[in-house]
Protein backbone atom coordinates (compact mmCIF):
# COMPACT_ATOMS: atom_id res chain seq x y z
CA UNK A 1 0.00 0.00 0.00
CA UNK A 2 1.50 3.55 -0.96
CA UNK A 3 0.08 5.84 1.68
CA UNK A 4 -0.50 8.61 -0.31
CA UNK A 5 -2.71 6.92 -2.68
CA UNK A 6 -4.85 5.33 -0.32
CA UNK A 7 -8.03 6.62 1.59
CA UNK A 8 -8.23 6.96 5.13
CA UNK A 9 -10.61 4.09 5.11
CA UNK A 10 -8.48 1.50 3.22
CA UNK A 11 -5.65 2.69 6.08
CA UNK A 12 -8.39 1.75 8.32
CA UNK A 13 -9.20 -1.34 6.93
CA UNK A 14 -5.49 -2.52 6.63
CA UNK A 15 -5.04 -1.67 9.83
CA UNK A 16 -7.69 -3.35 11.04
CA UNK A 17 -6.87 -6.29 9.01
CA UNK A 18 -3.41 -6.56 10.69
CA UNK A 19 -1.04 -4.85 8.23
CA UNK A 20 1.30 -3.06 11.16
CA UNK A 21 4.79 -2.01 9.31
CA UNK A 22 5.14 0.89 7.54
CA UNK A 23 8.58 1.69 5.30
CA UNK A 24 9.50 5.48 4.95
CA UNK A 25 12.47 6.26 2.44
CA UNK A 26 14.98 9.03 3.15
CA UNK A 27 17.49 10.96 0.53
CA UNK A 28 18.63 14.01 0.11
CA UNK A 29 19.41 16.08 -3.34
CA UNK A 30 22.72 16.70 -3.85
CA UNK A 31 25.56 15.47 -7.29
CA UNK A 32 26.22 12.06 -7.90
CA UNK A 33 28.83 11.81 -10.47
CA UNK A 34 28.31 13.34 -14.09
CA UNK A 35 26.09 10.51 -14.94
CA UNK A 36 23.87 10.26 -11.96
CA UNK A 37 20.61 11.84 -11.19
CA UNK A 38 20.68 14.54 -8.14
CA UNK A 39 17.69 12.49 -6.53
CA UNK A 40 20.06 9.18 -6.24
CA UNK A 41 19.85 9.43 -2.33
CA UNK A 42 16.33 9.36 -2.44
CA UNK A 43 15.44 7.18 -5.58
CA UNK A 44 17.13 3.79 -4.20
CA UNK A 45 15.43 3.94 -0.91
CA UNK A 46 12.53 4.30 -2.38
CA UNK A 47 12.95 1.46 -4.96
CA UNK A 48 14.09 -0.72 -2.31
CA UNK A 49 10.95 0.23 -0.37
CA UNK A 50 8.62 -0.15 -3.02
CA UNK A 51 9.54 -4.08 -3.31
CA UNK A 52 9.96 -4.16 0.80
CA UNK A 53 6.49 -3.09 0.89
CA UNK A 54 4.99 -5.86 -1.51
CA UNK A 55 6.89 -8.57 0.25
CA UNK A 56 5.88 -7.73 3.72
CA UNK A 57 2.27 -6.27 3.30
CA UNK A 58 3.33 -2.41 4.71
CA UNK A 59 2.53 0.99 3.89
CA UNK A 60 4.98 2.39 2.03
CA UNK A 61 5.24 6.56 2.89
CA UNK A 62 6.25 9.20 0.39
CA UNK A 63 9.89 9.83 0.11
CA UNK A 64 11.58 12.45 2.13
CA UNK A 65 13.61 13.92 -0.77
CA UNK A 66 15.65 16.92 1.47
CA UNK A 67 18.31 16.23 3.56
CA UNK A 68 21.18 17.07 5.18
CA UNK A 69 23.66 17.89 2.52
CA UNK A 70 26.70 18.98 3.44
CA UNK A 71 30.25 18.69 1.23
CA UNK A 72 28.58 18.50 -1.84
CA UNK A 73 26.35 21.86 -0.96
CA UNK A 74 26.99 24.65 -3.67
CA UNK A 75 26.84 22.13 -6.82
CA UNK A 76 24.28 23.62 -9.42
CA UNK A 77 20.91 22.16 -7.64
CA UNK A 78 21.90 20.87 -4.32
CA UNK A 79 19.60 21.15 -1.48
CA UNK A 80 20.04 21.18 2.51
CA UNK A 81 17.85 21.49 4.70
CA UNK A 82 19.73 21.41 8.87
CA UNK A 83 19.85 18.47 10.83
CA UNK A 84 17.42 19.50 13.25
CA UNK A 85 15.20 19.71 10.56
CA UNK A 86 14.70 16.55 9.34
CA UNK A 87 15.62 15.02 12.49
CA UNK A 88 12.10 16.61 13.73
CA UNK A 89 10.33 15.96 10.36
CA UNK A 90 11.17 12.23 10.37
CA UNK A 91 10.70 12.18 14.23
CA UNK A 92 6.96 13.84 14.06
CA UNK A 93 6.06 11.49 10.58
CA UNK A 94 6.94 8.49 13.16
CA UNK A 95 5.17 9.52 15.81
CA UNK A 96 2.12 10.39 13.40
CA UNK A 97 2.66 6.58 12.28
CA UNK A 98 2.81 5.30 16.19
CA UNK A 99 -0.19 7.52 17.09
CA UNK A 100 -2.49 5.60 14.04
CA UNK A 101 -1.55 2.61 14.86
CA UNK A 102 0.90 1.28 13.37
CA UNK A 103 3.39 -0.96 15.56
CA UNK A 104 6.83 -0.98 13.60
CA UNK A 105 8.89 1.50 11.47
CA UNK A 106 11.24 1.37 8.74
CA UNK A 107 13.72 3.80 7.84
CA UNK A 108 15.35 3.42 4.60
CA UNK A 109 18.12 6.18 4.67
CA UNK A 110 19.72 6.76 1.30
CA UNK A 111 22.20 9.55 2.37
CA UNK A 112 25.52 8.67 4.62
CA UNK A 113 26.66 11.61 5.25
CA UNK A 114 27.06 11.72 8.89
CA UNK A 115 24.87 14.67 9.85
CA UNK A 116 21.87 12.82 8.17
CA UNK A 117 22.86 9.59 9.67
CA UNK A 118 22.71 11.39 13.09
CA UNK A 119 19.26 13.14 12.62
CA UNK A 120 18.10 9.62 11.50
CA UNK A 121 19.18 8.19 14.37
CA UNK A 122 17.81 10.71 16.74
CA UNK A 123 13.89 10.45 15.64
CA UNK A 124 14.14 6.76 15.60
CA UNK A 125 15.72 6.63 18.83
CA UNK A 126 12.94 9.21 20.02
CA UNK A 127 10.33 7.62 18.77
CA UNK A 128 11.09 4.37 20.59
CA UNK A 129 11.31 5.72 23.74
CA UNK A 130 8.65 8.58 23.22
CA UNK A 131 6.61 6.16 21.86
CA UNK A 132 7.49 2.83 21.73
CA UNK A 133 7.83 2.99 18.67
CA UNK A 134 10.38 -0.01 17.24
CA UNK A 135 12.08 1.38 14.49
CA UNK A 136 14.90 -0.02 12.17
CA UNK A 137 17.13 2.27 10.25
CA UNK A 138 18.90 1.04 7.12
CA UNK A 139 22.07 1.95 5.48
CA UNK A 140 21.72 -0.17 2.21
CA UNK A 141 24.93 0.18 1.20
CA UNK A 142 26.54 -0.03 4.64
CA UNK A 143 24.31 -3.74 4.64
CA UNK A 144 25.05 -4.73 1.76
CA UNK A 145 29.38 -3.90 1.99
CA UNK A 146 29.45 -5.50 5.37
CA UNK A 147 27.53 -8.65 3.95
CA UNK A 148 30.02 -8.92 1.25
CA UNK A 149 27.51 -8.92 -1.26
CA UNK A 150 29.15 -5.73 -3.36
CA UNK A 151 32.20 -7.39 -3.84
CA UNK A 152 31.08 -10.43 -4.38
CA UNK A 153 28.62 -9.38 -7.42
CA UNK A 154 29.86 -6.12 -8.77
CA UNK A 155 33.28 -6.86 -8.15
CA UNK A 156 33.86 -3.36 -6.19
CA UNK A 157 33.60 -2.01 -2.64
CA UNK A 158 31.39 0.83 -3.87
CA UNK A 159 31.07 4.79 -3.44
CA UNK A 160 29.45 7.61 -3.54
CA UNK A 161 27.87 7.69 -6.79
CA UNK A 162 30.48 4.27 -7.41
CA UNK A 163 29.83 1.46 -8.68
CA UNK A 164 26.76 0.60 -6.41
CA UNK A 165 24.70 3.17 -6.37
CA UNK A 166 24.88 3.39 -9.89
CA UNK A 167 24.32 -0.47 -10.15
CA UNK A 168 21.11 0.35 -8.51
CA UNK A 169 19.88 3.30 -10.19
CA UNK A 170 20.60 0.94 -13.61
CA UNK A 171 18.31 -1.44 -12.34
CA UNK A 172 15.55 0.33 -11.52
CA UNK A 173 15.83 3.80 -13.48
CA UNK A 174 18.04 3.40 -16.22
CA UNK A 175 17.15 6.29 -18.67
CA UNK A 176 18.36 8.26 -16.01
CA UNK A 177 22.36 6.91 -15.66
CA UNK A 178 23.95 8.93 -18.09
CA UNK A 179 26.55 7.12 -19.44
CA UNK A 180 27.73 9.69 -21.73
CA UNK A 181 28.36 12.13 -19.43
CA UNK A 182 30.64 9.87 -17.20
CA UNK A 183 33.97 11.54 -16.68
CA UNK A 184 36.41 9.49 -14.95
CA UNK A 185 38.14 12.41 -13.48
CA UNK A 186 35.19 13.30 -11.35
CA UNK A 187 36.51 9.99 -9.09
CA UNK A 188 38.35 11.21 -5.80
CA UNK A 189 39.65 8.81 -3.11
CA UNK A 190 38.12 10.23 0.31
CA UNK A 191 40.78 10.92 3.15
CA UNK A 192 39.99 12.49 6.90
CA UNK A 193 43.01 14.52 6.32
CA UNK A 194 42.40 16.74 3.38
CA UNK A 195 38.79 18.45 3.53
CA UNK A 196 37.60 20.84 1.21
CA UNK A 197 33.76 22.86 0.42
CA UNK A 198 32.81 22.17 -1.71
CA UNK A 199 34.73 18.52 -2.59
CA UNK A 200 36.22 19.13 -5.43
CA UNK A 201 35.01 15.59 -6.76
CA UNK A 202 31.23 14.00 -7.45
CA UNK A 203 32.51 10.61 -7.17
CA UNK A 204 33.78 9.65 -3.73
CA UNK A 205 35.74 6.53 -3.72
CA UNK A 206 36.65 5.33 -0.06
CA UNK A 207 39.49 2.92 -1.15
CA UNK A 208 42.62 3.75 -3.15
CA UNK A 209 42.09 0.99 -5.35
CA UNK A 210 38.47 1.16 -6.44
CA UNK A 211 38.97 2.77 -9.48
CA UNK A 212 36.05 3.92 -11.98
CA UNK A 213 32.47 3.14 -11.87
CA UNK A 214 31.11 -0.02 -13.99
CA UNK A 215 28.26 0.04 -15.67
CA UNK A 216 27.09 -3.73 -15.89
CA UNK A 217 23.44 -3.77 -16.35
CA UNK A 218 23.20 -7.44 -16.06
CA UNK A 219 24.98 -7.73 -12.56
CA UNK A 220 22.89 -4.40 -11.72
CA UNK A 221 19.79 -6.63 -11.66
CA UNK A 222 20.89 -9.10 -9.87
CA UNK A 223 23.01 -6.81 -7.31
CA UNK A 224 19.53 -4.80 -6.59
CA UNK A 225 17.45 -8.34 -6.49
CA UNK A 226 19.69 -9.69 -3.51
CA UNK A 227 19.81 -6.09 -2.30
CA UNK A 228 16.42 -6.39 -1.29
CA UNK A 229 16.91 -9.67 -0.26
CA UNK A 230 19.32 -8.84 2.36
CA UNK A 231 17.44 -5.97 3.45
CA UNK A 232 14.29 -7.74 4.08
CA UNK A 233 15.93 -10.40 5.70
CA UNK A 234 17.13 -7.94 8.54
CA UNK A 235 13.99 -6.66 8.59
CA UNK A 236 12.06 -10.00 9.15
CA UNK A 237 14.60 -10.99 11.97
CA UNK A 238 13.93 -7.21 13.54
CA UNK A 239 10.50 -7.71 13.65
CA UNK A 240 10.76 -11.25 15.11
CA UNK A 241 12.62 -10.43 17.87
CA UNK A 242 11.58 -6.78 18.65
CA UNK A 243 8.37 -8.35 20.66
CA UNK A 244 10.40 -9.41 23.34
CA UNK A 245 11.59 -5.70 24.12
CA UNK A 246 8.36 -3.58 23.65
CA UNK A 247 6.77 -2.04 26.53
Amino acid sequence: MKLHEATWIEVRDALRRGMDTFILPVGTIEPHGTHLPLGTDALIPEAIGEKLAERLGAALLPTVYYGVTKSLHGYPGSVRVEPETLERLVYEILRSMAFHGFRLGVVLNGHGGGEQVAAVDRAAYRAWTEHGLPVAVVMWWTLARDAGLTREVLGKEGGHAGTDETACILATRPGLVKRDLYRGEEVEVYTSGFKTYPYVGSIINYSAGEGDVVFDEERSKLYFDRLVDLVEAKVRWFKSRVEEVRP
